[in-house]
């Protein structure tokens, strides 16, 4: 009769374990909730797989999927906090690397002139700065800096070409991607 004990255990165990992974992600550097949506994951990006570099966060609509975030009709928000300090050439140079390895030279091409206005607006950064990108269907991207914001470009084919710097194929970090799409 030990049986009936040991599984009642093991399935409020199980149960217990699932509740906890269904709960929302949470982050002591990022908000849970900001407007109509909610934080859905976030990911260390790392140099030489020890230095921290930054935080991000991919916050999403509550009904959203993973999968279908970057392409979606719903908005979303990428907020990268920096753990290091970088220059702005830096941060263009990684983002200029990412998008060769994302993109033709055709459609790197098309793009140009927005990525050079968004690139215009980045700075030097240190630790406890923040960049965030906030994406709607109707409103396209608006770069934020320390939560002011410094650029706004309404294309929404431009926001996602842009913000795929780390949620399309080959991204600026598998491990960030795959960290900011599991959920």
């Amino acid at each position: 009769m030990m049986i009936k004990p040991i599984f009642f255990v093991l399935l409020c165990y199980s149960l217990l374990m699932n509740i906890s992974w269904a709960a929302p992600h949470s982050h002591p550097d990022f908000q849970s909730t900001r407007d109509d949506i909610e934080l859905k994951s976030t990911a260390t990006a790392t140099w030489l797989a020890f230095i921290e570099v930054y935080d991000a966060a991919l916050y999403a609509q509550p009904d959203a999927q993973a999968e279908n975030v970057l392409n979606g009709n719903g908005p979303f928000s990428l907020e990268i906090l920096y753990k290091v300090s970088l220059s702005k050439s830096q941060l263009i140079e990684g983002a200029d690397v990412a998008l060769g390895r994302q993109h033709s030279e055709q459609q790197r091409a098309s793009y140009q002139s927005d990525v050079d206005a968004l690139h215009a607006f980045y700075q030097d950064v240190t630790e406890g700065d923040r960049f965030r990108l906030d994406i709607a269907p109707t409103d396209g991207l608006s770069l934020f800096f320390n939560d002011q914001l410094v650029y706004q470009n309404t294309s929404i084919d431009f926001a996602r070409y842009y913000v795929g710097l780390w949620l399309a194929e080959n991204p600026l970090s598998d491990r960030v991607r795959l960290g900011l799409l599991d959920w």
